[in-house]
């Protein structure tokens, strides 16, 4: 049998709690910043993909602390965390330096077989200061058992402040410079620790902090973020740069060239995407009268037949069709874009370059996410335009970088038609193979109000050379056309149309390089798209394709989705990573199922790396008494916190990025208010007079009550307060979060403590499945949400927590029948 724990419970001070809520909140800005730093140098999909990979450390930690015995019950607690907290700031730096150097090439491991060495490499780089920071708290947790509940509140109250912090650090000291605050605050942890035990130690601490904190104002300079080869830019000589958490943002300038103007182009990560606009100097007015030929922008043919149009422009970007809407003679022109860097660049910072475009008496410039402005607006508008914004961003953390986009959901069409006049227009330029899915989304709009048949309602074209020479001729367009009606389309109006496109410079006179793909007055027959528009049944016609046709949601809002899940095969997955030409591997973005591929892949690679580290410990365990400790029951509890907690939070950041509008909102007040609750729900189970498996089972039933509550209560809260003012939005959005966070927070400690009180190597080896299983939840989430929807994942988290109900109460069965189990009941008294 297994005797009762041996481990010498450490006296918690004050500055235990300190250091735990500094390194807590360390790890937290650190992974969130490197989240957008890896966006730069690789592409976003790898960039959570490699952060996932590294928070494996962060169990895998645990799982150590389990099988070392040494160092878990070491007498002198204070100075293995103060080396353990000084080696994740050294680690830190030394890491990201490393990673610099490092040539990984994510898409060209396929061909490449060097890469099979540098990617391990790479990632045990990026794990390696999480390792150390979770055996610190693993450590932490196990000794100070008694005080496991304050200590846990403090650690997610760390966790809370590194999330909200991280709209602050970025903007200010950069991607790498925010690396180096993150260091730093773990070498303020570290003396913490050390203080009054050792003095080599404080000292250490307390210079390598000096160090950080000053390198942090240099990051920039002193490791440069080196950007993958596969992005084809590689070097950017910047007018000016500066950072957000949702993108670096730099500007370049390119001379004038005979009859051409300069031009600055804004560079979005390095390459990602890009939207520019040419030199309007001295005023946008003159440059319309002197160079009204050459303002060419495919948004024009949404005002044929409109006479001073409204206009609504999601994405304004670099102004393009800002200044095509003026040229249209647009009595109003209302500007939304969401990155709040690009709107200083073009309206204050480099307002002459840009003519006074943004300060003309029609235009009004809103920062704000497209769709939940239109939500709130109550004006009406002749056309809504939205002129290729296409981005595989995601916002400030790995589980928003896969490209959720509520601008393209059947709800958001719904409200774009309310928010249209009579005879307004719908339009969006998108990849060609994305525009069939923008037919399908049409088309169920319609169908669900009964408004008859769409098929006069729409017109699509693509731009056969957009890219020509630069592209291999199997590839669809990357520039094609959408346009909505909400009246249907009268023949003087398609002729108007045809005659934009041909004389508004997007063919350069040649009409032979606009396709029109399907147009009211003609006949495509076989083509996809009047097969969409005429199909009796849609599902047939999503049958016969891999691609995804079917209209994405507000709960399944992966309008970048590819391919059909049933439909990836090893071949597809093969062929993604085949990508050794830059080019090759930017268009991969475009057209392949990147999101899907990645997201199979880690989950395969975290449910390897976490069933090792997981049933090792236990075999090597089994033969120091674990066997009958109930340990099966242990992993089934603490997998299901991990699963369950990680399902809502993802659940819970999609709702509410519509509600609040700006996803830096949503971080600083959902993500963050989430943990800091969580974080005071733990330390108010330590108040509980009794720690025994009853009150873990009463936690868990008040989280599946309040998730359920939580689910039904929002959409109605949200449709009823969305039109109020940002500050009231965010005081309701705490107000949800709070009760959440609170029941969260306990089942956790509760069950650490009493697991710690069975063991103290169960408590390490808890902490670890706890970790995994973190992973794993967050890739799951992913993957059902863009499977079957948000609101499943929530089900399936209250499923998750009711699982660890179960397993909670076979271990109190089984303590029941152990003859010591009388400590496991008096864990709290003791």
């Amino acid at each position: 049998m297994l005797a009762p724990a041996s481990t010498v419970s450490a006296q918690i001070q004050p500055r235990h709690f300190v250091g735990l809520c500094l390194l807590s909140m360390g790890t937290l800005l650190l992974e969130l910043a490197l989240t957008r730093v890896l966006s730069v140098s690789l592409w976003y999909h790898f960039g959570f993909l490699v952060i996932s990979t590294a928070l494996l450390g962060f169990g895998a930690s645990g799982v150590t602390l389990a099988l070392w015995s040494g160092l878990r019950e070491r007498k002198d607690l204070d100075v293995a965390l103060a080396v353990c907290a000084l080696a994740f700031s050294v680690l830190v730096p030394v890491s990201f330096r490393l990673m610099q150097a490092i040539p990984f090439e994510p898409f060209s491991v396929a061909v490449d077989h060097r890469q099979f060495l540098w990617m391990p490499l790479y990632f045990l780089v990026v794990a390696l200061p999480f390792f150390c920071s979770g055996l610190a708290i693993s450590m932490l947790l196990t000794r100070g058992s008694k005080e496991i509940n304050r200590l846990y509140g403090y650690d997610l109250l760390g966790a809370g402040v590194g999330c909200g912090a991280v709209a602050l650090v970025i903007p200010r000291f950069g991607g790498s410079g925010s690396i180096f605050v993150a260091a730093f605050a773990g070498a303020l942890s570290a003396m913490c620790f050390a203080w009054r035990s050792l003095r080599v130690l404080t000292s250490a601490a307390a210079a390598v902090s000096a160090v950080l904190l000053a390198g942090s104002f240099y990051g920039e300079k002193v490791v440069p973020i080196r950007v993958s080869a596969n992005k084809g830019r590689r070097s950017i000589n910047a007018l000016y740069s500066a950072w957000n958490t949702l993108s670096l943002v730099q500007v370049v300038e390119f001379p004038a060239k005979g009859k051409d103007p300069a031009q600055r182009v804004m560079f979005i990560d390095s390459g990602t995407a890009a939207t520019g606009m040419d030199d309007l100097r001295p005023d946008v007015r003159t440059f319309l009268a002197t160079h009204s030929g050459e303002v060419s922008e495919e948004s024009s043919i949404a005002y044929v037949g409109k006479a001073h149009p409204k206009i609504l422009i999601i994405g304004s970007g670099g102004g393009g069709q800002v200044l095509e809407g003026l040229k249209a003679g647009a009595s109003s022109i209302t500007a939304v874009e969401i990155n709040s860097i690009i709107n200083d660049i073009v309206a204050s910072r480099m307002n002459d370059f840009w003519g006074n475009l943004y300060h003309q008496p029609e235009v009004q410039l809103i920062t704000d996410e497209g769709r939940s402005f239109v939500r709130r607006s109550r004006e009406k508008y002749d056309a809504i335009i939205s002129v290729h914004t296409i981005s595989n961003a995601a916002v400030a953390s790995g589980a928003l970088s896969l490209a959720e986009n509520y601008v393209l959901t059947r709800e958001a069409f719904e409200d774009y038609l309310d928010h249209l006049t009579p005879d307004g227009t719908l339009f969006f330029t998108r990849p060609e193979f994305q525009i069939p899915r923008l037919f399908s989304t049409a088309r169920e709009v319609f169908a669900k109000r009964g408004v008859g048949p769409v098929s006069n309602h729409l017109l699509a074209y693509t731009q056969v050379d957009a890219m020509a020479g630069m592209q291999s001729q199997s590839r669809l367009s990357f520039v094609a056309g959408f346009l909505l009606k909400k009246s249907e389309f009268l023949p003087e109006e398609l002729k108007g149309i045809r005659k934009t496109l041909d004389a508004e410079g997007l063919s350069e006179g040649d009409a032979s390089r606009i396709k029109v793909l399907y147009a009211p007055d003609e006949t495509h027959t076989g083509s996809i798209y009047q097969r969409i528009v005429d199909a009796p049944d849609l599902a047939s016609v999503f049958q016969t394709t891999d691609s995804q046709l079917a209209a994405a949601t507000d709960d399944q809002p992966f309008f970048n989705q590819h391919t059909r899940w049933s439909r990836i095969r090893w071949a597809t997955i093969v062929d993604l990573f085949s990508q050794n030409r830059p080019l090759s591997a930017r268009l991969a973005l475009e057209d392949r199922p990147i999101a899907e591929v990645t997201l199979l892949v880690l989950l395969a690679q975290s449910i390897v790396v976490a069933g090792l580290c997981i049933l090792l410990p236990l075999a090597l365990l089994d033969r120091r008494g674990l066997e009958r400790g109930g340990q099966w029951s242990w992993l089934a509890y603490f997998a299901s916190l991990g699963l369950g907690f990680m399902m809502v939070e993802i659940a819970l950041l999609q709702r509410f990025l519509l509600f609040l509008g700006q996803p830096i909102y949503t971080y600083a007040v959902v993500l963050a208010g989430l943990l800091i609750f969580t974080g005071v729900g733990s330390f108010a189970a330590g108040e509980w007079k009794t720690e025994r498996p009853q009150a873990v089972r009463r936690a868990l039933l008040g989280a599946v009550v309040v998730i359920v509550a939580l689910a039904v209560v929002t959409p109605t809260v949200f449709r009823a307060c969305l039109g109020l003012s940002l500050p009231l939005r965010i005081a309701i959005a705490l107000l949800l979060v709070a009760p959440l966070g609170f029941v969260l927070g306990m089942p956790f400690p509760l069950g650490l403590r009493l697991a710690i009180a069975r063991s103290s190597a169960l408590g390490s080896w808890a902490w670890g499945v706890n970790g995994f299983f973190t992973v794993i939840g967050t890739v799951l989430a992913l993957i059902l949400g863009m499977m079957i929807g948000f609101r499943m994942v929530l089900s399936l988290a209250c499923a998750s927590y009711l699982f660890g109900l179960m397993a909670i109460s076979r271990v109190s069965k089984l303590a029941r029948r152990d003859p010591a189990a009388a400590f496991f009941d008096q864990a709290a008294v003791d």
